[in-house]
């Protein structure tokens, strides 16, 4: 039985903590006694397999480059719309989570048994700590360190001023440590953590804090980032060398990607490293499809552009380097590129499992919608309807990581990509990044103008590899952020060209299905004719969403980003405010840096 089946079955028996509003007004309690609890191995993995619930996977880029449109609740929206303020914000309120982890902490000591295996259920919870604690980091910069747990009558603890980043972090890298040196390493069927998954929490907090201390110069601490692009290096190593995971090339280049994140049982994989199991007949299923295929977003024409080009003679260069990129059609730029473009991006002629005739995409999403974590079978294509499994981490993340931590360092040869992005480029059959061979993308210098160093085109392509490969799995806001590349979540996206106002085959068949015309009046199309196509009207339309960047012709964009305020506000914006009744419940904590 899975970790998942396990929480479900555990769920009624083991209710640890409630929500609170306010942790300053009540910390939340338990209602496991410490006496009758936490008197063996078996009641430490009760309670800790209930911390799976926090561990999510993602499957899409919301309101990033990645992100034509957002058409939902978001809280990175409202930031860059100017409606945050320590007087609207939410957040802070989630500190049963940490209770949850310090209890146990507290209480191990009680537990008898094999002290190894009581030790691995310390290191999982000290991992979780350090996962938990480090995204209040990502959010407030300072915050107060807590490593035990807190009753309501701690009113010094409860009342504690904030400690600083680099105290926080310090214990972090404290928790990681402990974990990765405690924790199994048996992977069983792969929905358990083990210490290949701490080593890889480990890399990917101590790479975003390197990159983040080395380019937010604000902070002051450029000085201390090498040390955790070292650990990032070391963390990533131990996964690469294991010997356990490999990237999997299941299929074709034009199918094992996909494949990934289609599949009914990643246990098999061996590049997962940790997943969470959904099943049929369990009932245990998703939304992923329902939510990602044109419903409430889209991609965006800047990822369609990050994928290269593949020329006659077998190299890969930009798409920006094609003639005439900047006019082609929908139908036209999937030609001759890296196969995980058609494999994350629907392409034309895509039938939907459930459909006879080709999908005509959403145009007021802006054209492209998002195939990657679409299931193929007709029985999923409904809201929890997913029984697909949905991967946590896997090896190509790893890969990508190790490279990035060395290529800032300016420590990366030939022999490092060669064991990292080169095999991943290789399950698509894309061409091997070669040191001293790289075509010169003048796009990825506008998007990162402050890469500087003597591997700064290196750092600049294995950025676009990273965006390319993981793309759609939710690391693309925490990369902006780290980068401080925060000013491209303020840019207008773009969707599909549009050459002119009439009708466009989107299809690929050479006929058109799809309409585009400045009003309803100017609809040239006989009314006798118009159901076998779908209409867009620019004006005079209610509820319209979208608009043309050059009129008549040019990129679909979106009339709330021309109409609405979306700024980045530099350097206030890589962090969020503390909320102003929490100060005043606690007049020992500050207001978060900048704001």
């Amino acid at each position: 039985m899975t970790i998942m089946k396990n929480i479900i079955a555990i769920a009624c028996v083991l209710l640890l903590v409630g929500c609170n509003d306010s942790f300053l007004e009540r910390m939340p309690e338990t209602t496991i006694s410490p006496e009758v609890f936490f008197n063996n191995v078996q009641d430490l993995k009760l309670y800790t397999n209930t911390y799976y619930e926090y561990i999510e996977p993602q499957f899409r880029d919301d309101v990033t480059d990645n992100c034509a449109v957002f058409s939902d609740v978001s809280e990175m929206l409202n930031l860059i719309r100017g409606n945050i303020s320590p007087s609207t914000v939410s957040g802070w309120n989630n500190w049963d989570k940490l209770r949850r982890f310090n209890f146990m902490l507290d209480n191990v000591h009680k537990a008898t048994g094999d002290a190894d295996e009581i030790n691995h259920y310390i290191g999982l919870t000290r991992l979780m700590r350090a996962c938990w604690y480090y995204e209040m980091v990502k959010r407030y910069n300072d915050v107060p360190w807590y490593s035990q747990a807190i009753k309501d009558t701690d009113e010094e603890l409860l009342y504690k001023k904030q400690d600083t980043r680099t105290v926080v972090v310090d214990s972090i890298l404290s928790d990681l440590d402990y974990a990765v040196n405690h924790i199994s390493a048996e992977t069983g069927n792969k929905t358990q953590i083990s210490k290949w998954y701490a080593y890889a929490c480990m890399a990917r907090i101590c790479l975003h804090e390197g990159t983040f201390r080395k380019y937010h110069d604000e902070l002051n601490l450029q000085a201390t980032a090498d040390r955790f692009l070292q650990k990032t290096i070391w963390a990533s190593e131990a996964i690469m060398e294991s010997g356990q995971f490999q990237i999997d090339k299941t299929g074709t280049a034009y199918t094992a990607y996909q494949a990934l994140f289609i599949n009914e049982n990643l246990s098999k994989s061996p590049e997962i490293i940790l997943f969470k199991d959904y099943d049929y007949t369990a009932n245990i299923k998703h939304s992923a499809s329902y939510f990602v295929f044109d419903f409430i977003t889209a991609l965006s024409r800047s990822l369609m552009e990050s994928y290269q080009v593949l020329t006659k003679d077998g190299t890969a260069v930009p798409f920006s380097s094609v003639e005439g990129y900047e006019t082609k059609t929908f139908v036209e730029v999937f030609e001759n590129r890296d196969p995980r473009l058609a494999q994350t991006f629907m392409t034309p002629g895509y039938m939907k499992p459930n459909q006879s005739n080709p999908y005509k995409p959403n145009l007021n999403l802006g054209g492209y919608p998002q195939l990657k974590f679409v299931p193929q079978k007709p029985d999923q294509v409904s809201s929890f309807t997913n029984y697909t499994d949905l991967p946590v981490c896997r090896l190509a993340e790893i890969l990508l990581i190790y490279a990035e931590a060395k290529a800032e360092l300016g420590e990366l040869v030939q022999s490092d990509l060669d064991k990292s992005v080169n095999l991943i480029r290789d399950r698509v059959n894309m061409p091997p990044v070669v040191i001293g061979n790289i075509v010169y993308d003048p796009s990825l210098e506008k998007t990162y103008p402050n890469v500087t160093g003597r591997q700064k085109e290196l750092i600049l392509e294995i950025r676009r590899e990273r965006r390319v490969e993981l793309a759609c799995e939710g690391f693309r806001l925490d990369d902006l952020m780290r980068w401080k590349a925060g000013h491209l979540l303020a840019q207008q996206q773009q969707g599909v060209y549009i050459d002119q106002l009439g009708l466009h085959d989107f299809t690929g068949d050479g006929l058109p299905d799809i309409g585009i015309f400045e009003s309803e009046e100017a609809n040239t199309v006989p009314p006798d004719q118009r159901d076998q196509y779908s209409f867009y009207y620019l004006t005079n339309t209610t509820g319209n969403t979208i608009y043309l960047s050059g009129g008549s012709a040019g990129y679909i964009m979106f009339v709330g980003d021309r109409d609405g305020v979306r700024e980045f506000i530099e350097p206030r914006y890589y962090f969020f405010p503390i909320p102003m009744e929490q100060r005043i419940l606690n007049s020992n904590l500050h207001e978060t840096i900048f704001w």
